[in-house]
């Protein structure tokens, strides 16, 4: 009887596993109450954009700071894919500011959990409660790397092939003077370009870009990261959701776990 009750709870636990496989993104926060290299009317309508079209989450929410902190405290580590995404500006309620948490801060924890951090607007983790008092070393120290996001005004950006087929809406020619750099990228074993959208310099600056964990399959995604007017923001994120993260990482995601089913179920058996 007790072999049975076992292999009972692997089943049932298996189950829940395959479940959250498929379920794709499970739940979809936006913070727009703070911004940074835009506005908050425009990041409003970048956030309309994002509700009204995600079809491929449970669930799209505004949340404000405290209400943030809570999602992430929630679902950082509940078994599924969840996204938060930024304008510019990282709450105070998810990662003090001036860098005091080498680790374990809210944000670096959601990421840890295999989840998703988009940003648009300004430079990734570097704004927060007091202005840029988080600087570069926000995104260094949540990271664990040496990444920077400096570039240059005069970087003209393009999709790639990539940006072509998932991201129609990213216009022919862009600026995005904090981009994400390639080489510092491939310099760290714990990091790498999973996508990129668009380029400069031969591919040498990437924005936008998924970067993705290679040690727990956390991403960070950076989503022209510009001061310029940019109203295909809201549609640029939808689509990276929905064309790229619904039809690319959660099907790998199904696959991956197909496979612990397999490996798991056959210990089962045996025991």
């Amino acid at each position: 009887m007790f072999r049975k009750d076992l292999a009972l709870i692997a089943i049932m636990a298996l189950a829940l596993t395959f479940t959250s496989a498929f379920a794709g993104i499970d739940q979809i926060a936006i913070f727009n109450e703070n911004v940074g290299w835009t506005t908050v009317a425009a990041a409003k309508e970048a956030t309309d954009q994002i509700v009204a079209s995600v079809k491929s989450a449970k669930s799209v929410k505004v949340l404000n700071k405290a209400a943030i902190a809570d999602f992430i405290k929630s679902t950082h580590d509940d078994g599924t894919v969840d996204a938060v995404v930024l304008f510019g500006y990282l709450p105070e309620t998810v990662y003090t500011p001036g860098n005091t948490q080498a680790d374990d801060s809210l944000i670096e924890k959601f990421i840890g959990g295999g989840n998703i951090v988009l940003n648009a607007a300004d430079y990734i983790f570097y704004v927060t409660l007091g202005g840029g008092k988080n600087g570069d070393k926000g995104l260094k120290t949540i990271t664990n790397s040496a990444f920077d996001c400096w570039g240059a005004d005069a970087d003209k950006f393009t999709p790639t092939a990539a940006g072509k087929k998932s991201v129609p809406s990213l216009p022919a020619d862009y600026n995005s003077p904090r981009p994400m750099k390639l080489a510092q990228i491939e310099a760290d074993k714990n990091w790498e370009v999973e996508v990129a959208f668009g380029s400069a310099k031969d591919g040498a600056l990437l924005d936008p870009a998924v970067i993705k964990s290679t040690k727990h399959g956390g991403r960070f995604v950076v989503v022209r990261q510009t001061p310029k007017v940019a109203p295909d923001r809201g549609h640029v994120i939808r689509e990276i959701l929905e064309n790229y993260v619904k039809k690319e990482i959660v099907p790998a995601l199904a696959v991956d776990t197909i496979s612990k089913l397999a490996t798991t179920w056959s210990k089962v058996k045996n025991f």
